[in-house]
This record gives C-alpha cells, structure tokens and sequence, in this order.
C-alpha cells in the first residue's frame, strides 16, 4: 500500500505539469486571440479617427469659402447702399 501511495505521490505532479502546460497553451491561445482582437479595434479607431479627421477639414474649408462668400456680399452691399450702382447688380 505504501509503495502504491509513493507512486500515486510521484506521478501526481508529472501530472499537474501536464495540466499547467494544457493550461498555458490555451492561455497562450486566448492572450493571443485576445491581442488580435485588440489589434483590430485598433485599426477600426484609427480609420475612424482619419475620417474624422478628413471630414473636418472638409466643413472647415466650406466654413471659410462661406465666411469669404458672406464676407464679399456684406461688402457688395455696402458698396451699394454707398452709391456704387455695379455693386448692386446680382452675381
């Protein structure tokens, strides 16, 4: 009996081990699982991000072609109400 409790004894750690390398290779797996999905996220964030970007600087040039617009009519009719009659005719 005592013979079998020290080989029970000796083969349950060659057994833990076994398990903890199970263990380590699905962690393994699942970090690197884990990063690819990340890495993903990432990109998507970033793409995002650039279109913002890409979309802002579009509204900011139609704000100031349109502040250049409002600012050429204010001056038109100022020029009108001056008494600069081609100033009053329509584009």
């Amino acid at each position: 009996m005592r013979a079998f409790l020290a080989l029970l004894l000796a083969l349950t750690p060659a057994t833990t081990f076994a398990q903890a390398g199970e263990e380590d290779a699905a962690h393994r797996a699942d970090r690197r699982q884990t990063q690819d999905l990340n890495l993903n996220v990432r990109r998507s964030v970033e793409q995002r991000q650039a279109a913002d970007t890409a979309k802002l600087d579009r509204y900011r040039q139609a704000r100031e072609a349109y502040q250049r617009q409002r600012a050429e009519w204010r001056r038109r009719v100022a020029a009108c109400e001056g008494g600069d009659t081609r100033a009053c005719d329509p584009y």
